[in-house]
């Protein structure tokens, strides 16, 4: 056999392969990387994408990872809280701007009043990667995902359990005292301390309280109980460690780490496990209507919520993704699969009407 008839014949068994290869390729992965491809080229088109990001230089700093990914694409990321966001999103939309293509952070009654308003763009549609689609690959599943009563708007890919009100076990002793309805025994009255109520983690709360034990329960433990409110959570951890105020809502988990750093011993601090209250933080996603960059908005969003992103992001930014295939970065703020039916979500559409009537209850209690 010469050179030329052997060169034809490995040729021919190279091309069979290929061919062999894309018989063998499952129709829809290829329709999948065809999908894929034109997304990435219409987004290069684009050539810009404008986010407005947690704050912080390391949120920052992960997002423009995107850049480097997709470098034809310059990102304009903008740290802004939502108590700034909105309003200027607000008087910006006023005039006919829509300058933004998504925001990623929290989400809290603004966000859903412009979601009624028509003002932000489902973010189900844009999801498209099967690593992304998959049910599976989310605590809780995609349907835990959504914040919004439409299950369409806002996603949340962080999760964590969110402390809603501890005790010191050497003074709450018994399994009555321990529970939920254990806080209106007479001899808790007075013995109450809470983060200021209007708003955190003392208010996500009241509200899973409101919402499971009624208007009459709640007015009767911001009331008759007679709880002490303080925005000190070095002081709120002093009077739970001495017995003073051995119930306390909203104490921050770092004020408890840093009681534990001075060699403490946390043992006697257990949180109210009745009360399971979860929250994204910043960790969610919201799409403007009529975002200047469609593909690039899609295109990010895919890419964010791929799992090596995840696994990056997350342990750069010491938090707990919603991915069951990225490993927690705190295992103690893990929302556990046995009890995810009865958490509550402090971010939730659902959960806003109780917060904004815990707040009425304090305003009439003069608190």
């Amino acid at each position: 056999m010469n050179r030329s008839t052997l060169t034809r014949l490995v040729s021919g068994v190279v091309a069979f392969g290929c061919l062999l290869g894309v018989a063998l390729t499952p129709r829809g992965a290829l329709a999948q990387g065809a999908e894929w491809d034109a997304l990435v080229a219409a987004a290069n088109k684009e050539g810009a994408l404008v986010i407005s990001a947690p704050q912080g230089r390391d949120w920052r700093v992960q997002i423009l990872e995107f850049q480097k990914a997709y470098p034809s694409i310059k990102m304009e990321v903008t740290p802004m809280a939502s108590r700034d966001f909105w309003p200027r999103f607000s008087k910006e939309r006023d005039v006919g701007q829509i300058l933004w293509d998504l925001r990623v952070g929290g989400m809290d009654a603004p966000g859903y009043a412009f979601k009624k308003a028509g003002a932000l763009e489902p973010v189900k549609p844009l999801l498209m990667l099967p690593e992304v689609t998959d049910s599976s690959k989310w605590l809780g599943g995609m349907d835990m995902s959504w914040l919004d009563k439409e299950k369409q708007f806002f996603f949340a890919f962080i999760a964590y359990e969110t402390a809603s009100a501890s005790y010191n076990k050497k003074f709450v002793a018994t399994p009555e005292e321990q529970s939920v309805k254990g806080l209106l025994l007479p001899k808790f009255k007075g013995k109450i301390s809470m983060a200021d109520p209007r708003g955190g983690a003392s208010l996500n709360a009241l509200s899973a309280i409101l919402q499971v034990y009624g208007e009459d329960f709640t007015r009767k433990l911001l009331g008759d109980q007679q709880p002490v409110i303080t925005k000190e959570p070095r002081q709120q951890m002093d009077w739970l460690a001495a017995g003073r105020y051995p119930i306390a809502f909203g104490i921050p988990k770092a004020t408890f780490l840093e009681y534990g750093n001075r060699g403490v011993k946390l043992d006697d601090y257990v949180e109210l496990k009745e009360l399971k209250v979860w929250t994204p933080g910043v960790g969610g996603i919201t799409v403007m209507k009529g975002a200047p960059h469609p593909n690039a908005t899609k295109l990010f969003i895919n890419w964010l919520l791929k799992r090596d992103t995840q696994e990056k992001l997350t342990k750069e930014l010491k938090l707990n993704s919603r991915r069951t295939d990225v490993e927690s970065f705190d295992p103690e703020l893990k929302l556990d699969p046995a009890y995810l039916a009865s958490y509550i979500g402090s971010q939730n559409e659902e959960i806003q009407d109780y917060q904004a009537r815990v707040v009425s209850i304090l305003q009439e209690l003069g608190k």
